[in-house]
């Protein structure tokens, strides 16, 4: 089939969508993307993703608009994108089969679209929408029942953990698959970098934005020597590290690193954080990409309570899990370095976790599974 994915990033990463490209074209599909670039502005730019399995062509609008501030803070670029992703899917029309929306900022129009020009649909959930953003209160209830229209229509529905089934309790999917974040390199073919030995390092290469505690961490590192922060993404914050790293040697901003790089970075570094906000409802259920990172690299991680995979964490002592505060993370940092030398143990315990619960492998196949089912 001739496969459309629908996002409301750049893509410039998004490993989640990669992988499950990359899946794609390996089983014989043949893949594009749509993609929003917010960091300037331009009708559409094309050029090509390239893939472990192959080519897939990528077309960006690019759009200016913030990360971050929800729905009011980004009324007028929001409704642009969905006019240029009408266009686009309009016009390109005989160039694909199934669209694959990612999230509801994209499932909205092309929900209506596919109905009209006969086509299939995949509603890839990343983020249940009303209990991941910023949504105003006259604007909720309309959304969370076209959201619903959009599980119960869709060909099929995906959910990155079995924990997300609770969010779409009342909805009646044709087809469910449960499609884990996982990385899909194996571990066994991470190379590290030759960084300081002499220092504990920890990692963070993600969404750079309020609300994970990032400059709560640099704080901890500046004031500790014995640490280093490598941190690395995009996003509102990206101008404060910068900044911050010309200041303290402790601080190393990378900016945007590719996929592949981001894991080479984690496997140099020894401790990896996934820290969210409890206060926002979708968070509860979080499948960090770092949780998985972490768990396939062996790397003790830092997770706050009530946040999605927590509990993996606290049960199998595979980190620290935290309050949501300053003082919570600086006991945690503290607490995984006096337990240096079970490092090498828990690395061990962490890759059996991964290999037995969430190998990429078993992700591929259900996603395989899933479109050839339709």
């Amino acid at each position: 089939m001739r496969i459309v994915f629908l996002r409301s990033n750049p893509v410039q990463p998004d490993p989640r969508v990669e992988k499950e490209a990359n899946s794609l074209i390996k089983a014989g599909h043949e893949v594009s993307v749509v993609a929003w670039d917010r960091s300037e502005k331009y009708n559409v730019n094309m050029s090509y993703l390239d893939l472990k399995n192959g080519r897939a062509a990528i077309y960006r609008f690019g759009i200016p608009a913030k990360y971050g501030v929800g729905i009011k803070g980004n009324i007028g670029p929001l409704i642009l994108f969905q006019f240029r992703l009408i266009q686009w899917l309009l016009k390109n029309r005989e160039k694909y089969d199934v669209i694959h929306a990612c999230d509801f900022d994209t499932a909205f129009v092309s929900g209506y679209l596919v109905k009209i020009l006969k086509k299939k649909i995949i509603y890839d959930i990343f983020d249940y929408y009303v209990d991941a953003f910023n949504v105003p209160k006259i604007l909720r209830n309309f959304i969370e029942s076209r959201d619903h229209k959009l599980i119960n229509s869709a060909e099929g529905v995906i959910i990155c953990s079995e924990k997300r089934k609770e969010q779409i309790n009342g909805t009646s999917p044709r087809r469910l698959a449960i499609i884990h974040n996982s990385p899909s390199f194996p571990c066994f073919k991470m190379s590290s970098l030759a960084l300081n030995r002499e220092k504990v390092k920890i990692a963070y290469i993600g969404i750079l934005s309020e609300g994970r505690l990032l400059k709560e961490l640099a704080e901890v590192i500046i004031n500790n020597p014995g640490l280093e922060l490598h941190i690395g993404g995009f996003g509102s914050l990206h101008e404060y590290f910068h900044e911050l790293s010309s200041k303290h040697s402790n601080i190393i901003y990378y900016g945007k690193l590719e996929y592949s790089k981001t894991l080479e970075l984690e496997n140099s570094c020894d401790i990896v954080t996934a820290i969210y906000d409890p206060k926002i409802p979708n968070h509860y259920f979080a499948a960090p990409n770092k949780f998985y990172e972490a768990l396939m690299l062996g790397k003790p991680i830092i997770m706050v309570k009530n946040t999605g995979m927590d509990e993996i964490v606290s049960k199998n002592a595979i980190g620290e899990v935290i309050e949501y505060n300053a003082i919570s993370l600086e006991k945690a940092i503290e607490n995984i370095i006096k337990r240096k030398t079970d490092w090498p143990e828990i690395s061990i315990k962490m890759k059996q976790l991964y290999e037995k619960n969430y190998i990429w492998h078993e992700m591929e196949r259900r996603l395989i599974k899933l479109y050839k089912s339709i």
